[in-house]
């Protein structure tokens, strides 16, 4: 199956001989859009000293750049203009802000997860998600769930989205529980976006206790039980 990031992608430069490594690196940073340090080990499959050295010389290249957003996680990573760039991906650069850490750090250690199954370039994050369906001019994994004032589709796009060879999952992180009326649309959106395009199955992976229970609510209340599978969210 084609990687659809690779679609219209930006011009990479030529890594050349002995700068795989940090192009791998900077590529992987920019794709999830923000990560800590324990995600480039997994993904790099490195130990601590080389993950550093590996980063360091891509932060004084200024290809990767730290952010101290909370105290209790610092040094996290996010690519540099020049570093997306030098990647070759279309995105831009990530926008984070402090109250969205917890949320982005789950999604990257999601896309780990689910990169062990299907391979690192089939898992897509919301960013390439959004570029990709510019790009085909269709939805891949989204859900309906309105008209936009040009009565054009509005759209709802999942955190992550999985390209298998029988088609695409679509992964929402749920670490909040939504309003009852909000949520039953999105599940709504879901249920008849499932078999549409590319769409196969919807996974919600949910904050324990009252954030899981909403969705569990929302999903019998829109009778998508045989399309919706829930599980607890994975740490970040």
């Amino acid at each position: 199956m084609e990687t659809l990031i690779e679609i219209g992608a930006g011009e990479a430069r030529d890594p050349g001989e002995g700068r795989t490594r940090d192009w791998e690196l900077v590529r992987y940073v920019g794709r999830r859009g923000l990560v800590a340090m324990r995600h480039v080990m997994a993904a790099m499959e490195v130990g601590r000293t080389a993950a550093y050295r590996r980063v360091a010389a891509c932060i004084e290249a200024e290809l990767l750049e730290r952010l101290e957003v909370i105290r209790s996680e610092p040094g996290l990573l996010r690519a540099t203009k020049d570093g997306l760039r030098y990647a070759g991906l279309g995105l831009p650069i990530a926008k984070v802000t402090p109250g969205a850490v917890d949320h982005w750090l789950r999604c990257t250690t999601t896309a780990q997860l689910a990169a062990r199954k299907y391979g690192t370039d089939r898992v897509l994050s919301e960013r390439e998600l959004l570029f990709a369906e510019q790009i085909a001019g269709h939805p891949i994994a989204s859900a309906k769930v309105g008209e936009l004032p040009n009565g054009r589709p509005r759209l709802h796009r999942p955190d992550l989205a999985v390209l298998t060879d029988e088609g695409t999952i679509a992964i929402e992180v749920e670490l909040t529980p939504k309003a009852p009326q909000r949520l039953q649309g999105l599940i709504r959106g879901w249920r008849y976006a499932i078999g549409t395009h590319q769409l196969i199955e919807v996974h919600y992976l949910c904050a324990p206790g009252q954030t899981q229970r909403a969705v569990e609510r929302a999903v019998h209340s829109v009778r998508a039980e045989g399309c919706i599978a829930i599980a607890e969210a994975p740490g970040r």
